[in-house]
Formats: C-alpha cells, structure tokens, sequence
C-alpha cells in the first residue's frame, strides 16, 4: 500500500508539474527500533473528514473536503512502520512459537542450469535478494496452530505457515512436505537441512558452503559466489535446474547466526519430552 501511494503521488507530480518524480522502491530502515515500538503503542486517531454545512449544498461542489497540508502530514504520520519491523504476529503467539530475527542485507545472482547428457549448462542468472532487516521465523515444535497469528496480520497472511518453520524434532521434520527447516551445530560446522516440494535438501556451512539436493551438487563462496556444480543423482537430461533453495537456505542461516545463536543446537533432533514412568 505504502508503493502504491508513492507511486500514485508520483503520477500527480507529473500530471501538476510535468516532472517526473523519483519514486524509491528501497526498504526504508530505522536504527531507533524502541522509539518505533513505543510511537507504536500509543494511539494515534485518523483525521477526522471535514463535510460543508448542509446550508450550503444546493450546488454541485464536492461535500466532502480534502486535508489540509497539516491534516494530510498528520494522517500520515500514522504510518507503523510496518515494513521495517511489524512482529504483531509474535506478540500474539500464546507459545511464543513466532520469533523476530534481524538479518543483514543479501543479495547474489544465481545462476539456472539444464541437463544435457549428464551434464549442467548455464542458461542465466537470476537476483536473489533479502532487503527487509526483520523478519519472522517459526519454532514449528511450539506452535499449536491456534491461528492468533492469523486474526493479528495485517496483511492477511498466515505466519504459522508463511515464515520459515524451524523443527527441533527429526521425526516431525520428516513428515513436512515444504517449508520446512532444521538447523545443527557441529564444532565449527553448521547444517541446515530443508524440506522442498518432497525432497530433503542439504547445506553444509563452515566458510565455504556445500549444497545437495537430488538434483545438483553445489559448492559456494563465503559471499556466495558459485564455485562449481555438478548434475545429482535424480537429474534427467532436459531438466531445469536451480539453486535458490540453496540461497533460501543460506540467507535463513545468516539471519538466525547473527541474531539468535541459541537456534542451531547440537546433535541430532528428537526433543519431545516423553512422559515419565514411575515405579510400581
């Protein structure tokens, strides 16, 4: 909503002046989180319309008033800032299942491949980006889809089902289909396995990043640069390739190191707490 405006303000400049106005497209982002959060708190009323007199409306003049300048900077002041951080999702969450996490702008160009005679060929490249700062992870083993979550979003999402669902439990894991994530520690290696349309995807981090999936092996740069790769096991020839579940991969990695080091534990899942037995 908040680009449909700039660029609907845009197009009147240009229609009032014959200017073309410079519309920026770039996330904005605030150092002063708190100050955010408490403006946030406080309510803030719309500005009231204005209507003329019922007098006065023998006429074809519009009836309702436009803002005056101070009224329409009033009214937009309103603005939450949502875009830069909006989290309503975790406030709501009775089980705490919904996590805020900050992350570091990324971006890299990744390339797209097909299978010929065994062998990957690169067809083009295509942007990967994460712009937005703050975003929202899902501790799938806390969560009881009680759908606070939904009531409160205000963009009509579903968090519980949108954001990556992060899985301490191997077995549950398993059963997902998509969307579906586990982080593990191992000395100085971490892994983060995915679950995508059925298959289990894998990337190992420690500098440098391995990736495998059942159709292409790959091996990327500490920036993520590719470094090489090499058709899988299930790759056919005239298969398209592609390795943004490895940059999905990545970039929730990246976000959840910097910002919530506690995620990736140790060993292997299975966190259910069983039911205690007690002597006879």
């Amino acid at each position: 909503a908040a680009a449909d405006g700039k660029a609907a303000a845009a197009a009147i400049i240009a229609a009032e002046t014959g200017k073309t106005a410079e519309v920026s497209t770039a996330i904005p982002t605030t150092d002063d989180v708190q100050a955010l959060v408490i403006r946030r708190a406080h309510r803030e009323y719309r500005v009231a319309a204005t209507f003329t007199p019922l007098t006065v409306r023998n006429n074809f003049n519009e009836t309702m008033l436009t803002y005056t300048t101070d009224e329409a900077q009033a009214e937009a002041g309103r603005c939450v800032d949502c875009d830069t951080i909006c989290s309503l999702c975790v406030g709501v969450c009775p089980n705490m299942a919904l996590m805020t996490y900050k992350t570091e702008a990324f971006a890299a160009e990744l390339p797209s491949f097909s299978v010929e005679d065994g062998v990957l060929v690169e067809r083009g490249r295509t942007a990967f980006s994460v712009d937005q700062p703050y975003q929202i992870a899902v501790l799938s083993d806390f969560c009881n889809e009680c759908g606070n979550c939904v009531t409160a979003c205000p963009t009509s999402g579903e968090p519980y089902t949108d954001k990556p669902r992060l899985y301490l439990d191997q077995a549950e894991f398993d059963a997902e289909s998509s969307n579906a994530f586990m982080v593990r520690r191992n000395g100085d290696e971490v892994v983060v396995t995915a679950r995508f349309n059925g298959e289990t995807h894998r990337l190992s981090i420690n500098g440098s990043a391995e990736y495998s999936s059942p159709a292409v092996s790959a091996s990327f740069d500490e920036s993520f640069g590719l470094l090489s790769a090499t058709a899988g096991s299930e790759a056919s020839d005239g298969d398209e390739i592609s390795v943004v579940a490895a940059a999905t991969m990545f970039a929730l990695w990246r976000g959840l190191d910097a910002s919530m080091p506690e995620v990736p534990v140790a060993g292997e899942g299975g966190t259910r707490l069983t039911a205690p037995t007690f002597a006879s």
